[in-house]
């Protein structure tokens, strides 16, 4: 996330080994299923992020880093847990745009512009912090519905 927020780049030598760390260690959980953990679980989410990602890379709304970054979560956490850092992310997102847009209207460039709000959409936007930060929200959801237990048994998000 500093890397991205710093100079817009998410290098590879933070992605690759994370995403093959985190096939590395779900082959421990064994085969297991879409959804339910282990090998195929990991796999699939890593290969959704990247199937997901690849038209919004195509347009140019995402950088190459953002769609390895979200294969690496899916790669340490599963489909699950990649679907909600992925929603966090997008919420996280709209929410940094809004600040840099209003915040980049609102103090003077260093070389002047003629006001005119598609010079200031033109820019870029860090994504990938909006979307680390939406992989730490969701690891925080999934803690902390790990703790709150209701009294039938079930955690905060449901489960038994």
């Amino acid at each position: 996330m500093v890397t991205d927020w710093r100079w817009t780049r998410i290098p590879n030598y933070l992605t690759y080994p994370g995403i093959l760390v985190g096939i590395a260690l779900s082959a421990f959980s064994g085969w297991g299923a879409p959804g339910a953990g282990g090998l195929l679980d990991h796999g699939v989410a890593a290969g959704a992020a990247l199937l997901l990602c690849q038209p919004l890379y195509a347009l140019g709304w995402l950088k190459a880093g953002d769609v390895k970054l979200l294969m690496t979560i899916g790669a340490l956490r599963g489909t699950a847990f990649l679907l909600a850092a992925g929603l966090y992310g997008s919420l996280l997102g709209g929410l940094l745009a809004i600040v840099l847009i209003l915040g980049r209207r609102l103090i003077p460039p260093e070389r002047p512009h003629d006001g005119r709000v598609r010079a200031v959409l033109a820019s870029s936007i860090p994504y990938g912090v909006a979307l680390g930060g939406g992989g730490l929200v969701a690891l925080l959801v999934d803690v902390a519905g790990s703790w709150v237990v209701w009294p039938d048994g079930r955690d905060m998000l449901g489960r038994p």
